[in-house]
């Protein structure tokens, strides 16, 4: 309807709506009262009645998931700038002070602090298959804690993207000291550069419900979050669907000890697929237009 149309619509909803309040009174029960109630009632259902869902559940997939992560942009930025900026801490605190950095390792990693004792965590190659399971269900955990962390008003979301972050840091770093970051670089970068993506959008919702209860504008802090279920409905599905790629990469290619050129190109074409996802698709019509 233009617009003119839907200001008329309100004007004649509203002037059937008071003769109905006029003609019950006078004339109840009479074929034209009844004829002029089922036309308010029928137009009620118009004028207030929720909007359908018109796309299809692949333009849901498809595009309508992206947009609604591409308005996290700053929040994006910010989780990113958490995650990556606390790895690049950790490195540098593991290659200045090893020991005391490997003692933030949780239990399970034994990388090696000293030269020439590099190993990946220490689990041979028959072992990981167990250690992808532990590291898919660590992720899933994570990234739950990400975004439920948003409701401590973001507390938790910071700490758990910097601890996270940071532990990478110390590994790769320890593993680069003890001669073994090749290896260590072919098994955790086909798999683990989607995986920090899909923790830097879970942190990115967590960071947007964190907003929505210090600052709702002119919503209660209510009202704010309700606005902003469809938006981590949409990020818990994107990042419970990319963990699952993730987890099978983790499965299934990582044990092949890929060249570090190879390894590379794997980890880049997951990742980038998956950015290219929230970038591309995830523009709004008024941005594809420019």
């Amino acid at each position: 309807m233009a617009p003119e149309q839907i200001h008329r619509l309100g004007a004649l909803y509203r002037s059937s709506a008071a003769d109905l309040a006029v003609a019950r009174r006078l004339w109840p029960n009479t074929s034209g009262t009844l004829r002029l109630q089922a036309l308010v009632t029928s137009a009620n259902t118009v004028v207030y009645s929720k909007p359908g869902r018109e796309d299809s559940a692949w333009d849901y997939l498809s595009v309508r998931i992206w947009r609604r992560i591409r308005e996290l942009d700053r929040c994006l930025a910010i989780s990113a700038g958490l995650l990556f900026g606390f790895l690049a801490l950790g490195a540098l605190w593991a290659l200045a002070e090893p020991s005391s950095a490997s003692g933030l390792l949780p239990s399970g990693f034994h990388a090696s602090a000293h030269p020439g004792k590099g190993a990946y965590y220490g689990v041979s190659i028959v072992g990981r298959s167990g250690l992808a399971v532990q590291i898919f269900v660590n992720n899933i955990l994570v990234s739950i804690l990400a975004v439920a962390g948003g409701f401590t008003f973001g507390l938790l979301t910071a700490f758990s993207l910097a601890y996270n972050g940071a532990i990478l840091g110390i590994l790769g770093a320890l593993e680069w000291r003890a001669g073994g970051f090749g290896r260590f670089f072919s098994l955790i970068v086909p798999h683990g550069l989607l995986e920090l993506s899909c923790i830097t959008l879970a942190g990115a919702g967590g960071l947007a419900v964190a907003r929505a209860l210090i600052d709702p504008g002119n919503d209660t802090r209510t009202e704010a979050l309700g606005r902003l279920t469809p938006t981590i409905g949409s990020i818990v599905l994107a990042v419970m669907g990319f963990l699952v790629v993730a987890g099978l990469t983790e499965g299934i290619v990582t044990p092949w000890d890929l060249a570090p050129p190879v390894a590379f190109a794997v980890g880049i074409a997951l990742a980038g697929s998956f950015w290219c996802l929230v970038f591309a698709r995830g523009r709004t019509p008024a941005a594809v237009g420019t």
